[in-house]
């Protein structure tokens, strides 16, 4: 009976956001409540651009080798109205599509990042999404993508300034193979290598990198299977280049995916085994969290590269912290108001040196 009436509320809701996503005022205008523009004009005062102290201070960086890159899960609209009651509480207008995008491309243009990566892109809704963030930011912006393996209507799309970068080559990966048991699921990743177009002494190359994957908490084994496809796909594809790695891992810091990313119990360097694909995370801040999930926790990481193996390196300048843990309380569930995912962005800034 609980469930029918769940489904029964859940089929009442989607209409009634589904409604709303198509609703207007005759003038076509929304007024906006006093209440929430005095909220939105502090809201983010807990987010700031730190410098990362712990790297060592690159002289007079160029430029044009410098680049600011963001993560975002931005929650497919598709997902949302399958799991409405992840949702309960919100207020249905901040949950609309058309709300959350306005949400989103303001906070993206307000970061106005040079690379983005985003996890949960719903394929019909990616056009007008980068277009508005064209509009809203000037930048000549292009993208790749890869969708869901099955009927999954999202996936994970890597956004960028072509006046900026030129995209050498792109690579979309399924973490799904019918002849291994663990790798039954719909997760992809997608890489993408660039260069600087105005780098003024030589031709410096990275590669970009996002995934999401598989959220059941109870399954490391298989977010470790996806984690070593996935290191197999991306060593043959960056080859001689340094690595930015991001994404929704749906693992603690602490947990064995993440450990398999960094090389944690890894002798390291050897004859079988030369030149391994090792990365470090980039500390978002200490007590913080990307989203929620029974409390406040940090799944959404951006990574980088280390070893001998790049002909370059990548160092992190400066990290976009995130909200702390009491922070995340205060403001209370998401989407809201003023966020339109039910993660927080993740960002940094790096200098190909």
């Amino acid at each position: 009976m609980y469930k029918s009436l769940l489904r029964t509320v859940s089929l009442q809701a989607r209409k009634q956001i589904s409604r709303s996503s198509h609703t207007r005022k005759a003038n076509g205008k929304r007024k906006q409540k006093p209440k929430e523009m005095n909220i939105e004009i502090s809201y983010d005062f807990n987010r700031r651009w730190k410098p990362v102290e712990d790297q060592p201070q690159v002289r007079d960086p160029h430029k044009s080798s410098t680049f600011k890159l963001v993560s975002y899960n931005i929650l497919a609209q598709d997902l949302l109205l399958e799991h409405l009651f992840l949702y309960v509480g919100i207020p249905q207008e901040f949950l609309t599509w058309r709300r959350r995008q306005q949400n989103l491309q303001r906070e993206l243009i307000k970061l106005n990042p040079d690379i983005l990566c985003l996890q949960e892109m719903q394929f019909d809704h990616l056009g007008l999404l980068v277009q508005g963030l064209r509009m809203g930011n000037g930048k000549r912006l292009a993208y790749v993508y890869k969708k869901k393996t099955g009927h999954r209507t999202d996936g994970c799309a890597i956004v960028y300034d072509s006046s900026k970068f030129q995209l050498l080559d792109q690579r979309a990966v399924e973490l799904h193979d019918q002849e291994v048991a663990l790798l039954n699921r719909e997760n992809v990743a997608l890489f993408a290598k660039f260069r600087f177009k105005k780098e003024p002494d030589q031709q410096k190359e990275f590669v970009v990198a996002t995934t999401h994957l598989l959220y059941n908490p109870k399954r490391n084994d298989v977010r470790c299977a996806q984690v070593g496809r996935m290191l197999e796909e991306l060593h043959s594809f960056s080859t001689d280049t340094p690595v930015v790695l991001t994404g929704d891992f749906n693992s603690l810091e602490t947990s064995s995916p993440i450990e398999l990313l960094i090389g944690k119990g890894d002798d390291g360097e050897s004859e079988a085994n030369p030149a391994p694909l090792r990365f470090e995370l980039i500390d978002p801040g200490e007590g913080t969290a990307s989203t929620y999930q029974n409390e406040w926790i940090t799944v959404d990481y951006i990574l980088r590269s280390l070893g001998s193996r790049s002909r370059h390196k990548l160092l992190p300048i400066s990290v976009y912290s995130l909200p702390s843990i009491n922070s995340c309380c205060r403001v209370g569930q998401i989407p809201n108001h003023f966020l339109g995912s039910d993660h927080y962005a993740m960002g940094a800034i790096f200098t190909v040196v």
